[in-house]
């Protein structure tokens, strides 16, 4: 019976040795992301600066599409899911064990239905299910979702694909340097790869695109680098970041609703709505109800929530 006999295979020393090099890479993960912010709060006027001085022209968009899970159909512009679990891609949510940052919530939606889907189930380019396309899926009635179309305008967009857009920044990211104790621990880790420390551009946009951005939140309780690049990009003033989808050729936008600096920046409705609606439209007047802190512990939402 090899099942009962598979802890025997493993002597003592081999699960202390396991269980060290554990400590050593929850350690390491924690000089990266608590260890380096010192370094970035000490150069966080120039990182402002950096993401500040890109061009940025105001988006305008029709048709198109968030996915919205049946449950929540009445209130398609909320972003109160965003701020549970993990967050999303580009916001912190309240499982973010370590995050220095409190969480805050985002609007995620796309160009198109089939990137909508695709990005709301986690289907890659390629991936089928029962033998339909992801475009065969958004033709198929039912199902316990709905398909939003929304029409809107963002005056402050960072845009993730415009060429040279992060370029200011990582020439900031290069003077922050890498804790000596995070040299050491990912020396004895053995860790392949380039080194910890993200200075290019083509890194950043690598690791912010990373298909599997949760492994960082759920495995060691910190942001990803998706979520502490938007927090930057948040303090700079933009509403919202444009970004390559990772789940097909489309777009998608995360819109922080608590962030819109101008009544002409708004997301609505582009088709007529059901009576048990209450909101069509987000722009400053309805940014309140539509944030959803009240998801949030007490302790986590900001004083004005």
């Amino acid at each position: 019976m090899p099942g009962l006999l598979e802890l025997d295979r493993f002597s003592q020393a081999d699960l202390d040795r396991w269980n060290s090099l554990s400590q050593d890479l929850d350690e390491l993960h924690a000089i990266l992301y608590s260890g380096v912010e010192p370094q970035r709060q000490r150069h966080h006027a120039e990182l402002i600066a950096a993401l500040r001085s890109v061009p940025c022209a105001p988006m305008n968009f029709a048709g198109w599409v968030r996915m919205v899970t049946l449950r929540y159909a009445d209130a398609p512009l909320s972003a109160a899911g965003s701020l549970k679990n993990f967050g999303g891609r580009f916001n912190i949510g309240a499982d973010v064990d370590n995050a220095i940052r409190s969480p805050w919530p985002a609007l995620y939606i796309a160009s198109d239905q089939e990137t909508a889907y695709r990005e709301k189930f986690g289907m890659a380019k390629d991936d089928r299910i029962d033998g339909l396309s992801a475009e065969e899926l958004t033709l198929t009635p039912g199902g316990s979702y709905s398909a939003v179309r929304l029409d809107g305008h963002l005056e402050l967009v960072f845009d993730l694909a415009q060429k040279g857009a992060l370029e200011p920044f990582c020439k900031v990211l290069r003077k922050i340097s890498l804790p000596v104790e995070a040299i050491r621990l990912q020396k004895r880790l053995k860790i392949p790869g380039p080194p910890a420390m993200i200075r290019s551009a083509a890194r950043l946009i690598q690791e912010t695109l990373v298909v599997n951005w949760r492994i960082l939140p759920a495995q060691f309780g910190n942001p990803a680098v998706s979520q502490i690049l938007a927090g930057l990009i948040l303090d700079a003033g933009y509403e919202a970041i444009r970004y390559p989808s990772t789940k097909s050729d489309g777009e998608c936008v995360a819109v922080f609703p608590h962030r819109l600096a101008s009544d002409a920046s708004f997301v609505m409705m582009a088709d007529d709505a059901p009576a048990s609606v209450r909101h069509t439209r987000l722009d400053l007047s309805t940014t309140d109800d539509l944030c959803g802190w009240g998801v949030l512990p007490s302790y986590l939402r900001p004083a004005t929530a």
